[in-house]
């Protein structure tokens, strides 16, 4: 089987199943240009200096944008993680009819690999390209809520761009690697069978539910 295949094989089963790729992506976009402005916010040397005589102005802007970065990323994660896991649950007969005509678990991982890819070098790229065009209006925003002198010019933070591309690389490679296992594990029959699959009944875990509560108290406090 020609290595040319995986990657038409994998731009195929985009476009087949775009119904749940395109919100993924828009979501996955989003999320990266909400965290490079943030990160933007935080790295960005000439923020200490934008409110002179009033530094406790530029720690509040740090230190909010630094939590925001901590609560995009983990809403990230978990957000990512569960879509991933949606789409694989719904590809499963794709994926066990692939295994059945001849493929192998190697070839399907292929297949993978080449979906993956296509999702990165569009979410990464236009999730920066979306967060450096809102990033001024951000910017913007925040020195007329503080009451500051608005700077003028454009200006592109290249190591919150680092930073965002390598943290979201690595979360989409995490999802290449979960979805990779469940292949290597899974027989023929549990894939043609994976889609029909019914949801669990969540449970609640009480002490999540207590801590989460506490830590909705504490933050509105």
């Amino acid at each position: 089987m020609g290595k040319r295949l995986y990657p038409k094989l994998a731009w195929q089963a985009i476009c087949s199943n775009r119904r749940f790729y395109v919100p993924y992506l828009l979501a996955l976009v989003g999320n990266i240009a909400a965290y490079y402005i943030m990160s933007a916010l935080v790295l960005d040397p000439g923020v200490e200096n934008m409110a002179p005589g009033r530094p406790i102005a530029y720690m509040y802007v740090k230190v909010m944008m630094t939590l925001g970065m901590i609560v995009a990323l983990l809403f990230s994660v978990i957000f990512v993680l569960y879509v991933n896991s949606f789409l694989m649950k719904r590809r499963k007969k794709e994926l066990g009819l692939y295994n059945i005509l001849g493929m192998g678990k190697g070839h399907i991982s292929a297949v993978l690999f080449y979906e993956t890819v296509y999702v990165a070098l569009i979410a990464i790229p236009g999730g920066l390209l979306l967060g450096a065009a809102l990033h001024k209006l951000v910017t913007l925003t925040l020195y007329k809520l503080l009451r500051m002198p608005v700077p003028f010019g454009v200006s592109l933070s290249l190591p919150a761009m680092a930073l965002t591309a390598v943290l979201f690389g690595a979360l989409i490679l995490l999802t290449l690697l979960t979805n990779l296992r469940q292949i290597h594990l899974a027989d023929p029959i549990n894939l043609l069978r994976g889609g029909q699959q019914g949801e669990k009944e969540p449970r609640v875990k009480w002490p999540l539910l207590v801590i989460g509560l506490l830590s909705l108290g504490g933050g509105y406090f």
